[in-house]
């Protein structure tokens, strides 16, 4: 049995419920040495009988074999590996590479068949100018003429080393005095070769042909030469010499991992259009996927931040609260190294009365508002001035037309009343107001409520104030111990009372034996949360209806009924302590670890506000609604970029179809696909990082990528990279299941 045999073979196409037959019931018999040509009118099916005997097309009936070997149960891995190994092919269409030099197309071949590089050099050089173009190697083939690029198919099948060459009309392109070159060379390589060659044009092999074959409506009508003495009804070798398939693969070396990397950078950037084509594609890939990244991370963030704090009325998520681990007062080395830690964008002193908020009033307008000192005010006024004095504040709020009434301005120097815990009363003028942004146009999760801005000596009034009402004072007085309210009805301050003295109700005298409390000894004792204190105080006497206004200064005793007055100077002892606690606000809320981790290696106690917020929302219960929607929009935008890609790479379809006739296989073409959409999509991600790193230093103004800047980490940058290669990934098997789901021939008409 010889090279190639056929053993009542047909070939059937199907087109819209059509079946036509191609070739019909064939036996024939080709073997090494022979120059085969095959002639017929057209539709005669004389290449369709080529596709067949090169592996390009599969048969439905018969059987073919290749050294003795069945081909019946091929699978189109295998044929490839057969037309790598035995196939040489020279194309009526050439089938070459536009975009490829003279030199890469021919090339093309040996690198897919694994030669070394040295190798191809030498012999692609050789060949090229064996077939006349070696002043055109460096020429992409698109700008070549057809005779020239006829010249290129021939050589690309010259540099294949194979023991069967076929040709579909390789002279059809080429003039007279080339084609007879082509015949002699075709007829050299035939010595030792199966040459078969599929012409109309018969006369121009007539005395070079060893076997004239002639087809007709599928079927071989004419057989003549030495060729035909083969016996056609020898008896076939036994079905199953499946061993073969191992056998043709052994024998070649397959395209390096090297060589599939070389080809998909070059594809990546050979055709500009299409290169700025999908890297416009990807660019959109990379923005949505990267805004649905972010969606879902944003969106867990403000649920996070969004609450409230049973403890802090201003629960920004920014806010850190810190106290000394030994729980003294702040120093002002303390404020100092707090306010100027990195990350800081505010820090509060006062910080309890940041929590704590008073009303002013007068006659024709109240005010309530949280407790701010004037050192924290980092603008100046909309309306006003600064103030100048103690008893001068600065007020903050919306200017809607009901927090300052229509003309804010009206409030401007007025005097009003300021009353705070602890029984102290304050006289404020208003010197200036600040508008602050509408909650619509901010995207804080958090907006401050209406603020007034006190001097330091005000403050400190307040603060005191603030210290009594939160602490616990029991007075000890005969062996009774009583807790006392501080502020009106309670403990008050009273300058009428001496200092180191008490001024009790008449209601007292029953405690004492004699009747009287006056000349005795009280022990207020004060528990708050940072300190305790004590003080003894002597009874300078009680009051009553009679004697109220005159020991207190006070009238209307109904008003002050039961209140114990002290010293404002004793009131200070037992309540002026100095500041515990105090507030950092970080610049971003993702550098409230970093700056806990700091402080608490300075010695501080830190609380994190926006780990300690009742949400209205569980962040899990976010992200089992947001998850599976964020994966239904990546799913979508997989499937618009695949069939966008899939336009775009229409070209490519016909190259890879091109490199499976020549003997690539799936994987290898896989892999250079891979290459070129990933190397497309990371060009993408690499322009889609800059643009953030240009917003970011402030030359782009994007207010989406300032998002990416705020919620997006290292760790997240490189998931996002994960996914879009996946994605790339994805999309190039996609497209390579659909360049090998049919035979060599099928798919590149279809691609074509």
């Amino acid at each position: 049995m010889g090279m190639i045999r056929l053993k009542n073979v047909s070939k059937y196409y199907y087109s819209k419920g059509i079946i036509a037959s191609g070739i019909s019931k064939v036996n024939l018999d080709l073997d090494s040495g022979e120059f085969v040509v095959i002639t017929g009118e057209s539709g005669s099916g004389k290449s369709t009988l080529l596709n067949v005997i090169s592996g390009l097309d599969t048969y439905e009936e018969g059987e073919m074999y290749i050294e003795g070997n069945e081909t019946s149960h091929f699978t189109a891995s295998d044929f490839e590996a057969y037309r790598q190994q035995y196939i040489s092919c020279i194309f009526q269409s050439f089938n070459l590479v536009s975009s490829y030099t003279v030199y890469q197309n021919v090339a093309l071949a040996m690198q897919i068949d694994g030669c070394e590089p040295a190798e191809i050099r030498q012999k692609v050089n050789d060949i090229i100018k064996k077939v006349g173009l070696y002043e055109f190697r460096n020429r992409k083939v698109s700008k070549l003429s057809g005779g020239q690029k006829q010249r290129v198919a021939i050589a690309r099948a010259l540099a294949k080393d194979t023991k069967i060459l076929v040709a579909d009309e390789p002279t059809g392109n080429l003039d007279s005095e080339s084609a007879e070159g082509i015949v002699d060379l075709l007829t050299d390589i035939s010595s030792d070769k199966l040459v078969i060659v599929v012409t109309h044009n018969y006369e121009q092999f007539r005395d070079h042909a060893t076997r004239i074959i002639k087809m007709h409506d599928g079927k071989i009508v004419e057989d003549t030469g030495a060729g035909a003495i083969h016996n056609v009804k020898e008896e076939a070798p036994a079905y199953g010499h499946r061993s073969s398939r191992t056998e043709h693969r052994a024998k070649k070396d397959s395209i390096t991992y090297g060589t599939q990397l070389k080809l998909g950078v070059r594809n990546t950037f050979n055709l500009p259009a299409k290169f700025i084509l999908l890297l416009l594609v990807f660019i959109f890939v990379v923005a949505a996927v990267s805004a649905q990244y972010v969606t879902v991370k944003k969106q867990k963030d403000t649920v996070a931040e969004e609450g409230w704090n049973n403890f802090f009325m201003n629960y920004d998520p920014k806010r850190i609260v810190v106290e000394k681990q030994d729980r003294t007062p702040f120093t002002k080395a303390d404020y100092e190294a707090l306010e100027n830690a990195p990350h800081v964008e505010k820090f509060i002193r006062e910080d309890i009365l940041y929590d704590s908020s008073v009303y002013i009033e007068n006659d024709t307008f109240s005010f309530y508002g949280y407790v701010l000192s004037i050192s924290n005010l980092d603008r100046e006024p909309d309306l006003g001035r600064m103030p100048k004095a103690d008893d001068e504040v600065v007020l903050s709020g919306y200017n809607d037309g009901w927090t300052f009434g229509d003309k804010p301005e009206d409030l401007i120097g007025k005097t009003y009343t300021v009353a705070t815990d602890g029984g102290f009363e304050q006289n404020i003028k208003v010197a200036g107001i600040i508008f602050m942004e509408n909650e619509g146009e901010t995207d804080s999760a958090y907006t401050e409520s209406s603020m007034i801005y006190f001097s330091e000596k005000a403050i400190a009034e307040i603060r005191k104030g603030l210290y009594a009402s939160n602490s616990t004072t029991t007075m000890l007085i005969n062996g009774s111990e009583e807790t006392l309210y501080v502020g009106q009805g309670g403990l008050v301050v009273n300058d009428n009372v001496p200092e180191g003295y008490i001024l009790l109700p008449t209601s007292y005298d029953s405690l004492f034996k004699k009747g009287y409390a006056a000349g005795n000894e009280v022990l207020l004792r004060t528990k708050a949360l940072y300190y305790d204190q004590e003080l003894t105080l002597m009874i300078m006497g009680t009051y009553g209806e009679k004697t109220f206004e005159k020991k207190t200064g006070l009238e209307n005793l109904a008003d002050h009924d039961g209140e114990i007055y002290i010293n404002p100077m004793d009131f200070r002892r037992l309540y002026e302590k100095g500041s515990f606690q105090a507030s950092v606000f970080v610049d971003d809320t993702k550098n409230t670890e970093g700056m806990k981790d700091m402080l608490e290696r300075g010695g501080y106690h830190v609380l994190v506000l926006k780990d300690h917020i009742n949400n209205f929302m569980n962040e899990e219960i976010v992200s089992i609604i947001q998850l599976p929607m964020a994966v239904i929009v990546c799913l979508a935008v997989f499937f618009i970029a695949y069939f966008v890609i899939r336009l775009i790479l229409k070209s490519r379809g016909v190259y890879f179809a091109t490199v499976r006739m020549l003997g690539m296989g799936k994987e290898p073409a896989r892999r250079i696909m891979r290459v070129e959409l990933i190397l497309d999509c990371m060009i993408a991600y690499a322009l889609f990082i800059l643009f953030i790193y240009l917003n970011r230093i402030g030359i782009v103004n994007s207010e989406k990528l300032m998002d990416h800047l705020t919620y997006l980490t290292l760790r997240d940058y490189i998931i996002l990279a994960i996914i879009l290669i996946v994605m790339a990934v994805l999309i190039s098997g996609r497209f390579m299941r659909s360049i090998f789901r049919s035979s060599a021939m099928g798919t590149y008409r279809e691609e074509a």
